[in-house]
C-alpha cells in the first residue's frame, strides 16, 4: 500500500473531537480535553477564593504568635509535598468517606484544589510583600480603615502578582498525573463528559493509557496528545508572562 501511495497525511479534527477508544484510528482527546477544562474549572473554584483570603488573613490580619508561625512552616511545607499524597487523600476523604462519583472531574479538581492550594496563598503573600508600606500608610493617615485598605489598594495592586501565581498554579495541576490515578480517573472513557459527575479523563492521564497501549497505532496518538498538552502549558505560561508583564508596577 505504501509504496501504490494510497497512505496520505491529512489534518485529523476528529482526533479533538473523539474520546478515547481501543481501535487507535478513532480514539482522540475530546474526553480528555474537556475533563482537563471542567477539573480546572471546579478546583479554581475551590482554591482561588479560600488561597487567596488565607493570603490576606495571614498576612494582614493574623496576630505573630507561635500559632501562626506553626502554620506557615506548614503551608511551605504542604507545597513541597509529593503530589501523590494528596491523591491518596482525595481517595480517602472523597471517595472512601464522602462517597463522591468515581473517575468524575469534581473528585479531580477537589483533589487538585488540595495541591494547588498553598501555591496559592504563597503567592498571595508574595504578591503583598512586593506593595510598598507607604501605600497603605498614607491610606491609613487620610482615615481609611484596615478593610478598606485592602479593598480599596492592597488587593487592586497585589491582584497581578495573585492571577500570575494562580495561573502558573494551573499549570503545573494541569500536568499532574499521579494524583489523578489515585482516586480511578485511569478507567476507560469511551464518551466525552456532559457535566462535572461524569466519568472523564485528563490530558496527563490520557498519555499514560496510551503510551502503556500495545497497538502501534496508540504511539501516534499519544504523540498527538502530548502535544496538545504542551500547547495548552505553553499558552498559560504565556499568559502569566504576559499578566506580570502588563500590570506589574515598579515603585
Amino acid at each position: 500500500m505504501e509504496k501504490e501511495n494510497k497512505f496520505k497525511k491529512a489534518f485529523n479534527l476528529n482526533f479533538f473531537k473523539h474520546a478515547d477508544s481501543r481501535e487507535p484510528e478513532i480514539s482522540g482527546v475530546g474526553a480528555g480535553i474537556v475533563g482537563s477544562f471542567f477539573t480546572v474549572i471546579v478546583f479554581l473554584i475551590c482554591a482561588f477564593p479560600i488561597g487567596v483570603m488565607a493570603g490576606f488573613y495571614l498576612e494582614e490580619f493574623a496576630p505573630k504568635n507561635i500559632f501562626t508561625d506553626i502554620i506557615e512552616v506548614t503551608i511551605n511545607n504542604l507545597a513541597a509535598i509529593p503530589s501523590i499524597i494528596y491523591g491518596l487523600l482525595g481517595l480517602i476523604v472523597y471517595l472512601n468517606f464522602l462517597h463522591f462519583p468515581r473517575s468524575s472531574s469534581l473528585v479531580g479538581g477537589m483533589t487538585l484544589a488540595l495541591l494547588v492550594l498553598p501555591i496559592i496563598i504563597i503567592a498571595t503573600r508574595n504578591a503583598i510583600h512586593t506593595i510598598p508600606p507607604y501605600i497603605k500608610d498614607a491610606a491609613v493617615a487620610l482615615g481609611a480603615s484596615r478593610v478598606q485598605v485592602i479593598f480599596h489598594h492592597t488587593f487592586p495592586l497585589a491582584l497581578p502578582g495573585i492571577m500570575t501565581g494562580t495561573i502558573l498554579a494551573i499549570s503545573r495541576a494541569l500536568g499532574e498525573t499521579a494524583p489523578l490515578l489515585m482516586i480511578g480517573m485511569v478507567a476507560f472513557v469511551a464518551d466525552v463528559p456532559q457535566k462535572f459527575t461524569d466519568p472523564t479523563s485528563v490530558l496527563p492521564v490520557q498519555v499514560y493509557l496510551w503510551s502503556d497501549s500495545p497497538e502501534p497505532g496508540f504511539a501516534q496518538n499519544t504523540a498527538g496528545a502530548i502535544m496538545v498538552l504542551l500547547l495548552f502549558l505553553l499558552i498559560f505560561n504565556g499568559f502569566a508572562v504576559y499578566i506580570r508583564k502588563k500590570f506589574e508596577k515598579k515603585w
